[in-house]
């Protein structure tokens, strides 16, 4: 699964800098704090856009949740944690790996669940939708937050007009003084004029208090944003991922060897397992470096090998080198394990 550590209490702490992620972050950050000062909700308040984007298995996913994290910390008045792992499982702090309590000044509503085949914002396999694509994110933001916050006096239960819909929500919002968060999950858009639609659509609706997350694999968002203008690309965030490095391996491995309170087994590594430069296939995505250091670990601890050794990794990427035949049937196999 992905980093999320406005979710999961200690997943900071394994957060690791590669490939492009620090420039990223970094980006973020010197946007964050203007951002907070204007993100409030009701009429004189103002919302924002983050795009977050980059090919599959580079970390947008991870880089997305981090963001959001620290956004939330600022809200909540807690910046210290901004750009510090901190010490999760010292004194007095909650459990690791346990769900964190909700943030006191947002809602965060996870648009995950929904089909995409690349065109288009479906419901789930097997479901039509309801209501047209767009409308049905303000349709399940709307369902999501009205069930956390039950049936209040004065918070209006169902609108058929969409935009009136929208408008309900962030009334009420307005009223709690909280701020809306949502994330769009991971969208491989082929259509260019679709991905710029719903751009313009979550821009619009990032208003008066609401922060729109949102995550895609497309290569031409830089042009999709230049149909804001100026004024409008002031609320509008774009970060990206790239590539790996080669010294993203050992930078990973070093990270994984110092873990604390990490729920799975460890084992030595030899130096030169450090200094080992994967092929540059494997570097498309974190994810191939994950499932070969899963692998390689667990056939040692089965052999009962006590450290591991270059040939050991050197094997795994051997054996796992794809054939031209891989990269012209299905572009996108390579991708293995789970996302950072």
């Amino acid at each position: 699964m992905p980093l999320a550590p406005w979710y999961i209490q200690g997943h900071e702490t394994l957060w690791v800098d590669i490939d492009s992620t620090p420039e990223a972050l970094k980006t973020f950050r010197e946007r964050l704090i203007p951002m907070v000062h204007r993100i409030r909700p009701g009429s004189e308040g103002h919302g924002h856009l983050v795009v977050v984007s980059g090919s599959s298995g580079t970390g947008k996913t991870s880089l997305l949740h981090r963001c959001v994290h620290e956004l939330v910390q600022l809200l909540d008045g807690e910046p210290a944690g901004i750009g510090d792992d901190g010490d999760a499982s010292g004194s007095g702090q909650p459990p690791l790996w346990k769900r964190r309590p909700p943030a006191r000044s947002a809602f965060i509503v996870t648009l995950d669940g929904s089909g995409n085949d690349g065109h288009g914002i479906g419901s789930r396999p097997g479901r039509t939708p309801l209501v047209p694509q767009f409308d049905m994110v303000v349709e399940r933001v709307f369902r999501v937050v009205a069930a956390e916050l039950g049936h209040q006096p004065g918070f209006v239960t169902g609108v058929d007009e969409p935009f009136l819909t929208w408008r309900a929500l962030t009334d009420r919002l307005e009223v709690l003084g909280r701020r809306l968060v949502v994330i769009v999950p991971h969208i491989p858009w082929n259509d260019a004029d679709l991905s710029r639609r719903f751009l313009r659509f979550c821009h619009d609706r990032a208003s008066r208090g609401v922060v729109f997350f949102v995550e895609t694999t497309h290569t031409g968002v830089e042009d999709d944003l230049a149909i804001f203008g100026e004024r409008e690309r002031k609320s509008i965030t774009h970060i990206q991922t790239h590539q790996l490095r080669a010294d993203d391996w050992a930078k990973y491995l070093e990270l994984w060897m110092a873990l604390r309170d990490v729920p799975a087994p460890t084992i030595d590594i030899d130096e030169d397992v450090l200094e080992y430069r994967p092929e540059p296939w494997a570097l498309a995505s974190i994810s191939t470096l994950q499932d070969c250091l899963r692998r390689v670990v667990e056939d040692a601890l089965r052999h009962n090998a006590g450290h591991l050794r270059r040939d050991h990794v050197a094997t795994w990427f051997q054996e796992n080198r794809p054939s031209p035949d891989d990269f012209a049937r299905t572009p996108g196999a390579l991708r293995r394990g789970t996302t950072r």
